[in-house]
């Protein structure tokens, strides 16, 4: 799409990447809920307790989730490691040099370890803000009636592997608009995207590179805000988009590397927001990643840019990052 909004900019500023350890286990989360509440949050007693008491125990077994979920990692001051300098010289090799107008967050399953360069700053989302409206569709709809319906299938189908805008705007409307996506973000621990200044158009939602790992963190490993069956749904269209859409994050797809990834470009900010979110499996890798770049002169040198640095951090995650 090519909608137009200018907007001005803030005074650039030099910055170093930033290193994050995620605490993103559910397990390393409910240690620091208090015991009675752990005890109440099992499906277990929950299961076995009626009236008000069951009530409780629901309510209780809801706020553990939404805590564990609320977890996020802090920037760490140390030095970085080997691994980590390497990474960073690789992504800002692959940027051309220091940035104030790209982001990029990675998330390294195989040692848990977060690494992010202005992985906090929020962009617009362009087109990665359909997968969240799938998800959101597919909430509504378990929720609700069970399921999507065969026209809202393929509306789905067609919004994350083909980015159809007219898909998405149907189901966009049918959610409910930004306050249903605010609602599952916040719910995914996207608190940051949870809380941006409400939009009309789903492409002006802001997000930041963080969010969007978390995005992905969530619907590859579960989370109690969605069905791990709709989980799946979503991920298998993440894996099955069209060759020309699965650049930056998904360059680096071959027959052993794996590969889910949703795209956005968008002419918005002077001019164009170009951004890629996804996760690689494969070739010894296992990581969930996002880049977000805005004020891009134009669409291809945004996508060259974009795929420059999914293939930097394939390759600086030869070896598990510490």
């Amino acid at each position: 799409m090519h909608l137009i909004v200018k907007r001005g900019r803030g005074p650039a500023r030099t910055e170093r990447p930033a290193v994050a350890d995620p605490a993103l286990s559910r397990r390393s989360a409910l240690l620091l809920l208090p015991a009675g509440l752990l005890a109440l949050a099992t499906a277990t007693v929950a299961e076995r307790v009626t009236g008000e008491v069951g009530a409780a125990a629901r309510r209780a077994f809801d706020t553990a989730g939404s805590l564990a979920r609320s977890l996020v990692p802090t920037p760490s001051a140390r030095v970085d490691t080997a691994g980590r300098a390497r990474l960073s010289r690789a992504v800002v090799a692959a940027m051309g040099g220091r940035s104030t107008v790209i982001g990029v967050s990675v998330l390294d399953r195989r040692t848990g370890v977060w690494w992010h360069y202005r992985g906090d700053e929020t962009v617009r989302s362009g087109s990665v803000s359909k997968v969240l409206i799938v998800a959101a569709a597919l909430r509504k709809a378990r929720a609700e009636q069970g399921r999507l319906t065969t026209a809202q299938r393929e509306q789905a189908r067609l919004a994350i592997t083909r980015s159809d805008n007219a898909s998405a705007d149907a189901l966009y409307t049918w959610i409910g608009g930004h306050a249903a996506v605010a609602e599952l973000a916040l719910a995914l621990g996207m608190v940051t995207t949870a809380a941006a200044p409400s939009v009309e158009q789903w492409g002006l939602t802001r997000t930041t590179p963080n969010d969007l790992v978390r995005l992905m963190e969530r619907l590859s490993s579960g989370s109690p805000a969605t069905h791990p069956d709709d989980d799946a749904v979503l991920l298998s269209l993440m894996a099955q988009v069209v060759d020309g859409q699965r650049w930056g994050v998904g360059t680096v797809r071959t027959a052993a590397v794996d590969v889910h990834v949703k795209n956005g470009w968008m002419r918005v900010d002077d001019p164009w927001v170009i951004n890629s979110v996804g996760d690689v499996r494969g070739g010894g890798r296992d990581y969930a990643m996002a880049l977000m770049q805005r004020a891009q002169p134009d669409q291809d040198s945004g996508i060259a840019r974009a795929s420059r640095i999914g293939r930097a951090v394939f390759g600086a995650l030869e070896a598990p990052l510490r």
